[in-house]
């Protein structure tokens, strides 16, 4: 079998048509590409305004700034998660305090999330994984009662339903990743996305370099260029308009996997909670217990050796050692479920081009070294 890389994606020709016209018309900067993206995407999932960055981390630090968290205050977030997210809210000033994960389903414990909130607490970053949502109505409540901003990271959750409600709308403001292996791909690119017309003015101000009205080289706050380029748009809007293409595939990864493992031992599926009204799967994760005959380092190590690349779970913040050394108070911050996941948890090659053959040679790969 030919190596099957953990994820690859598919340009289709609509990608390539809007990305010739953008180099046809030399429109590679700014463009119509652009707002077309932006009213699209927040059109797809119900919320009023989109704004366009030029990654998913660069959609965090926007929607960051847009909250305005400054030095001393705290933001309660997911320990497992891309870094990101934490990085966010450190360019900010401001600190992270990681909160523990479920074992069973992978998503931020409203139990440690209770437990970590103090008085400099101004912010809760959620962050949906793998295409599940966190259990947003108990997050919503201790907001509201602590006065505290939501901003939900739905880098692995495009179009994910939260009992009816599309993450990055729950929230006060959403964040998006279109990085190639996200769900849909501009390359490089992300999205904010708010109903608030005072978060919008203030985010679409930051981004842009904050001009002035007036005399536009009068600088009216510290802003930063996140300009998406017009020619990512076009790649991102081409994903988008194909998106229903896409979940199906994500469908057929998800439900294939499951069939073909549902006996072996110790391979666990992370649980769909009834409350993710809507599962789309963004790359295929589970995580081993103590009936599997191997550890994980074990298994992704002879999977490579037939030609299957695999991921390892997050290493989770409160792990990190470069956050461990900035803040000597991290070392009390307990995360004993996100820490079984960083030891147990693994992804299998789940891109939107991995066909049936080779999902059922990996799985078979993975009972056969079961057996041995």
């Amino acid at each position: 079998m030919k190596f099957i890389p953990v994820f690859d994606i598919k340009v289709g020709k609509r990608e390539k048509k809007y990305v010739n016209a953008c180099l046809n018309n030399s429109w590679l900067g700014q463009g119509y590409f652009v707002s077309k993206f932006e009213k699209k995407l927040s059109s797809f999932i119900n919320s009023k305004y989109g704004i366009s960055t030029t990654s998913g981390t660069t959609a965090l630090h926007l929607a960051c700034a847009t909250i305005g968290l400054k030095d001393g205050d705290e933001v309660l977030v997911s320990s497992s998660t891309n870094m990101a997210s934490v990085f966010s809210i450190i360019y900010c000033g401001a600190k992270p305090i990681p909160v523990d994960i479920s074992k069973e389903n992978w998503q931020m414990s409203i139990d440690d999330l209770k437990k970590k909130i103090t008085k400099k607490t101004k912010a809760i970053m959620v962050v949906h994984l793998f295409g599940h949502a966190v259990d947003m109505d108990p997050v919503v409540k201790i907001a509201k009662k602590f006065n505290l901003k939501i901003i939900e990271d739905c880098a692995e959750s495009l179009g994910v339903k939260y009992k009816g409600k599309i993450v990055g709308t729950i929230g006060d403001i959403g964040t998006f990743s279109f990085y190639s292996n996200k769900t849909i791909t501009s390359g490089e690119g992300g999205m904010i996305t708010t109903s608030s017309k005072k978060l919008y003015e203030r985010a679409k101000k930051l981004k842009n370099l904050a001009y002035g009205k007036k005399n536009k080289f009068q600088h009216e706050l510290i802003g930063f260029n996140y300009r998406m380029p017009n020619i990512s748009a076009a790649i991102g809007l081409g994903q988008l308009e194909n998106i229903n293409k896409i979940f199906n595939q994500k469908k057929r990864i998800y439900d294939r996997y499951k069939f073909n493992l549902k006996d072996v031992k110790g391979i666990n599926f992370p649980k769909i909670e009834k409350w993710t009204t809507k599962f789309i799967m963004w790359v295929l994760n589970i995580y081993l217990d103590n009936k599997f005959p191997l550890s994980r380092n074990q298994l992704t190590n002879k999977l490579l050796k037939y030609n299957i690349e695999t991921r390892d779970a997050f290493v989770p913040a409160n792990q990190q050692k470069t956050l461990i050394k900035k803040y000597k108070s991290f070392k009390k911050f307990k995360c004993p479920e996100a820490d079984y996941i960083m030891k147990n948890g693994l992804y299998l090659p789940s891109g939107n081009t991995i066909s049936n053959k080779e999902i059922d040679y990996v799985c078979a790969t993975i009972k056969k070294l079961v057996k041995k």
